[in-house]
């Protein structure tokens, strides 16, 4: 077979269109790391920005946060501890409808909720998230210091579901439980 045949037999095979698929491949996931890579950062530097945000949404009269360095109790992430004495805030999680629900609880120095925002969740739009409008937050978690803490919000008489959307209330209501639990524990870190 002369050199000739022996390029023409390459091309034709499946090698050929293989060895330059696997190439392709190779040089956009190298520039798709590469991409990571340079935005990290900028993500990261994002991400916490919007933390920070949220957590001055929901305890307002916060001048600055220090991050809780021990150990949190289970469906517990975060534990801020306002630097100025006026509260807490808890970013707790639990199972929802579309996946897991991430919120972030404000607590006063007493151990009121302050404020409730949701800050991640895969439940459906419309329907779904109803339970996460921030009036009906306001209106049913504002002020406590506790709940019922029942394993469902349907049978906790102190708080009301949002009707057709009881995964999702369940899950909003497990995940401010949780952070309450934290707060009890944790407290102003003391």
């Amino acid at each position: 077979m002369t050199e000739e045949n022996k390029k023409v037999a390459f091309k034709d095979t499946m090698a050929g269109p293989t060895v330059i698929l696997f190439l392709i491949c190779l040089v956009v996931s190298g520039l798709l790391a590469l991409t990571y890579q340079v935005t990290l950062p900028q993500i990261e530097k994002i991400n916490a920005q919007i933390a920070s945000e949220a957590r001055q949404q929901v305890l307002p009269d916060a001048d600055s946060f220090t991050a809780f360095e021990g150990d949190l109790p289970e469906g517990v992430t975060e534990y801020y501890i306002a630097d100025n004495g006026a509260g807490a805030v808890a970013t707790a999680q639990n199972k929802s409808f579309g996946g897991t629900l991430t919120l972030m609880v404000g607590f006063d120095a007493d151990g009121a909720i302050t404020g409730v925002v949701i800050t991640d969740h895969a439940d459906t739009p419309g329907l779904g998230t109803k339970a996460m409008d921030a009036e009906y937050l306001k209106a049913q978690y504002i002020g406590k210091t506790e709940t019922e803490n029942a394993d469902n919000i349907k049978k906790d008489s102190g708080v009301q579901q949002i009707t057709g959307a009881t995964v999702s209330s369940n899950g909003i209501y497990g995940a401010i439980n949780n952070a309450i639990a934290a707060h009890s524990e944790i407290g102003m870190g003391v």
